[in-house]
């Protein structure tokens, strides 16, 4: 018996039975990573895992090879930033910590891959392990074949989630899900205690600190409504004494964090704007849930926007969506537990769509006023769904049933064959300069420019950012977290939870990605004599240029490695 088989409940004594399932599983989920990665090498290194994630892993893992703390960041904020106060940055979890040790050897572009690769493959377990426990549990009649099906979709359906529209880390959450989940309907509470505190402790040292705060609000409802129906205290028990051991191991870590976050710009909330602004259109969530990536082709183009159209079509598609229909339509008797599980889809729904009178409570509630994206909802969403889609029997035909589940995967893989890389910012120059060494080159050129004390701080007008964002080379300027990368010292980062005590300048960047306007640069030349400002002149032409407050100006376009 291994100890998956232990923890789920899920062994049997027919040969090879849970444990051929699981291998079955792995090994085509690993195979789909693969050709993820033959499609488009480092499939996971854009947007914020490239511009944050990749260069902090890289100082980790180099600080780890020099002997010193892995949690001080030498390059952002001013340098000799503590990253354990911000929880935008935190990077606690083992495979972080083993995957940055790639940081100085040639494989050092795979930091990334390497841990979206292994919470994929613990996502998938843990899914596994939850459908099969079910499947004995409630004595389904589920395939293996369709066990599989759900296992990937669950897996895959998020597709630019899992890319690089966010960190990585919301792949820890994803992964920890059906985890928590089994660990709540176990009945035994040695069992259920012990997944619960083991998989918590992944949840928050490889999870998205919002994305960890907004599971745990649903699971306890999930958890609630277990015990409920079973007129029994022990899943919610389970739950919350999983959860406090969890926490009460990790306090330290969690502390210092969590005062970071509360003297941090965000922590006052977003407005009102900014919070809708951000929600998926009512009238495309139902289509891009069952036509994926095809939604690009409507109409409703024009209405919403590129950004919002390809941003609702990829985060809230399926690959199990049209097996829904045959779902919904059987006669058989509904369970509790499938009627929580519709629940709490309707409710995610709701906090996926946003309208605003839930904006404005959400803007009244700590915590949830600091939320933007629906990130984490849409994460839940595809849980519970492919949970629902687990337990509740198929009606119609078989022949129908499993049409349909072609007709999902279809409409689902096919527009990849036609689509560039699924993120917001494929940040396409940075990944080409990077590969071919141009980054390395040209700071090589520039960086004796500067002073041993110098810091730099990147000036733009950010209408002309907005004008043109994909056609920006972020490494050449030392904008996000790059100044790690290139071993140049910035006054800001990539954060929106620093600490204010930790702030080098105390002038907000106008973007977030470290980015100040041209109007904020005698701000910030009031607050630090040894600043050296790095300015994005022009786009198209590209114009960089190297300037002091009582220094001439330098021309850096000259050291710009040719395309």
């Amino acid at each position: 018996m291994t100890v998956l088989q232990y923890l789920s409940g899920s062994y049997d004594n027919r040969r090879g039975g849970f444990t051929l399932l699981l291998i079955k599983t792995l090994t085509i989920s690993t195979f789909i990573f693969a050709l993820l990665e033959i499609w488009r090498p480092l499939y996971f290194l854009t947007d914020d895992n490239l511009g944050g994630c990749f260069p902090l892993l890289t100082g980790i893992g180099q600080r780890i090879v020099d002997g010193k703390s892995p949690f001080i960041a030498d390059y952002i904020f001013g340098g000799n930033y503590d990253l354990l106060s911000d929880c935008s940055l935190f990077c606690w979890h083992p495979i972080y910590l083993i995957s940055s040790l790639l940081a100085d050897t040639p494989a050092r572009l795979l930091m990334v891959d390497v841990v979206a690769f292994f919470f994929l493959m613990v996502g998938a377990a843990g899914f596994v392990n939850l459908a099969y426990f079910l499947r004995q549990e409630l004595s389904l009649k589920l395939s293996d074949g369709r066990l599989i099906l759900y296992t990937l979709s669950f897996n895959y359906s998020m597709i630019v989630l899992t890319t690089g529209s966010s960190w990585v880390s919301f792949l820890g959450n994803h992964s920890a899900l059906p985890w928590l989940a089994l660990g709540i309907l176990q009945t035994s509470w040695r069992k259920g205690l012990t997944i619960v505190t083991l998989f918590s402790l992944h949840h928050i040292l490889g999870g998205h600190i919002a994305a960890t705060i907004s599971d745990s609000i649903f699971l306890s409802i999930f958890a609630l409504g277990i015990s409920i129906y079973r007129h029994s205290l022990l899943p919610l028990m389970s739950w919350f004494v999983g959860v406090t051991l969890a926490v009460g191991l990790l306090l330290p870590l969690l502390v210092p964090a969590w005062d970071g976050f509360f003297t941090s710009h965000r922590a006052a909330g977003l407005t009102p704007i900014t919070m809708g602004k951000f929600a998926v259109p009512v009238l495309l969530f139902p289509f891009s849930f069952f036509f994926s990536t095809f939604s690009t082709l409507l109409p409703l183009h024009y209405r919403f926007g590129t950004t919002q159209i390809f941003y609702s079509s990829a985060f809230v598609s399926c690959a199990a969506a049209w097996a829904v229909l045959p779902a919904v339509i059987t006669r058989i008797k509904w369970r509790f537990l499938e009627l929580l599980c519709l629940l709490l889809l309707a409710l995610l729904a709701v906090m996926i769509v946003r309208p605003l009178w839930l904006s404005e409570i959400m803007l009244q509630l700590p915590l949830l006023k600091s939320m933007r994206w629906p990130f984490r909802e849409i994460l839940q969403f595809q849980f519970f769904l492919h949970l629902f889609l687990v337990i509740r029997p198929q009606g119609g035909s078989l022949r129908l049933q499993r049409l349909l589940a072609f007709t999902g995967v279809f409409i689902f893989v096919f527009p990849l064959f036609f689509l560039e890389a699924p993120s917001f910012q494929t940040m396409k120059l940075d990944r080409e300069l990077l590969f071919s060494g141009g980054v390395d080159a040209y700071w090589k050129q520039v960086r004796p420019l500067l002073g041993p004390d110098d810091h730099i701080a990147v000036i733009a007008d950010t209408n002309m950012l907005e004008r043109h964002p994909f056609d920006v080379p972020y490494t050449l300027l030392g904008a996000y977290n790059f100044p790690i990368l290139i071993k140049v010292k910035s006054v800001t980062g990539y954060s929106v939870t620093t600490p204010y005590d930790h702030l080098y300048v105390k002038t907000i960047p106008a973007w977030n990605i470290g980015i100040f306007d041209t109007n904020q640069r005698t701000s910030v030349m009031r607050e630090r004599a040894n600043v050296r400002y790095i300015t994005l002149e022009s786009i198209k032409p590209l114009r960089i240029t190297l300037s002091s407050r009582n220094g001439s100006v330098i021309d850096l376009t000259p050291y710009v490695p040719n395309k």
